[in-house]
């Protein structure tokens, strides 16, 4: 149970991190992660915001000072360390440490890793945006949509790359249909 001091820290947080407010995002979730370290949802939270913030060259989060650009660059590799040991067991750090390397080598994350995630937890839906990217649409559309729906009512920096991945999908699978004129 969460004590009132640290549901409004993690509130505050994801207030934040709604608002596009990136640093107080971080200080928010870093706070919340004190009080309350197992905080699965914090922790990924933060893990996607350091790495959008440390550029990974797709950043969502325009305007970073590049302090924080560069605070983000060094706190991401040790708090995914502090992830994996912390919940060794968990599809979402698993998930998003794979595809932030997998980024970071400009190779794309192998969506049969994916497809096994989702067997192996279909409750955790994110692996499915990877599935129906590089699928062009044609896998995982289901998921997809339900992230979309999910992701859309608390956009945090994760769910706003999240959506834009499935949206750049949408918008690729939307040029392929044919165009059909009638008279």
């Amino acid at each position: 149970m969460f004590r009132i001091g640290e549901d409004m820290t993690r509130a505050y947080a994801l207030t934040a991190d709604e608002n596009g407010w990136f640093q107080q995002a971080a200080a928010g979730y870093e706070a919340a992660l004190l009080s309350d370290p197992a905080d699965l949802e914090a922790t990924v939270n933060l893990v996607v915001l350091y790495w959008q913030a440390a550029g990974d060259g797709t950043c969502t989060c325009g305007g970073v000072p590049a302090e924080f650009r560069e605070h983000a660059g060094r706190r991401l590799p040790a708090l995914l360390a502090a992830a994996s040991q912390r919940f060794a067991g968990s599809a979402e750090v698993r998930f998003w440490q794979k595809y932030i390397a997998a980024a970071g080598s400009g190779e794309p994350l192998e969506p049969t890793e994916c497809r096994q995630l989702l067997r192996e937890r279909p409750d955790y839906l994110e692996p499915a945006f990877v599935v129906f990217a590089q699928s062009a649409g044609e896998e995982a559309e289901p998921e997809a949509m339900r992230l979309l729906a999910d992701y859309s009512e608390q956009p945090t920096t994760r769910a706003r790359y999240v959506i834009s991945i499935i949206n750049a999908a949408l918008s690729r699978q939307r040029w392929r249909w044919p165009c059909v004129v009638t008279a």
